[in-house]
């Protein structure tokens, strides 16, 4: 490998480098699992093990310390940006504005999503519910209006 003898890069195995590697190019677990054909869990112990053997405190730190060891002018050109963006780094609480006069919002006046106001959807099922019955419910009585506009249209024409 071109590394010292005691260096802790040479106690890892080469699953383990390659599972950090691809740690490194920002896959997650199930998708290494799926590169090398294995389980999720063969991947977390694999890192687990990685990091143990390393002496690192992260799965990140452990894939920038191998591809720093085996290659030293590796270059990362990507930032990792996480599939799930929180709510919480996009949206702050406006000023001046009360939790409890949020909720105290009719439910027919919020909106079922977040939104820069309510960030997060604390809404009960009952409310999640209503929601798609309310839609269902405007749907039929458009459809019955428009049947009903056809029906005397047809009656004043014959």
């Amino acid at each position: 490998m071109g590394i010292e003898q005691g260096h802790p890069v040479t106690r890892l195995s080469a699953v383990q480098i390659e599972t950090l590697r691809l740690v490194y190019a920002h896959k997650n677990s199930k998708e290494i699992a799926r590169i090398m054909g294995v389980s999720s869990h063969t991947v977390d112990e694999r890192i687990r093990t990685s990091i143990r053997k390393l002496g690192v405190d992260s799965r990140t730190k452990a894939a920038i310390l191998v591809a720093e060891t085996l290659d030293p002018n590796t270059y990362q050109p990507l930032s990792y940006q996480p599939s799930v963006i929180g709510f919480e780094t996009q949206f702050e609480q406006p000023r001046g504005l009360d939790p409890e006069d949020l909720q105290s919002t009719p439910i027919w006046l919020r909106p079922p999503f977040p939104t820069k106001r309510r960030p997060h959807n604390t809404d009960s099922f009952g409310e999640r519910l209503l929601w798609p019955v309310l839609i269902a419910m405007g749907t039929i009585m458009a459809f019955a209006a428009l049947y009903a506009v056809m029906l005397g249209l047809g009656a004043m024409l014959s």
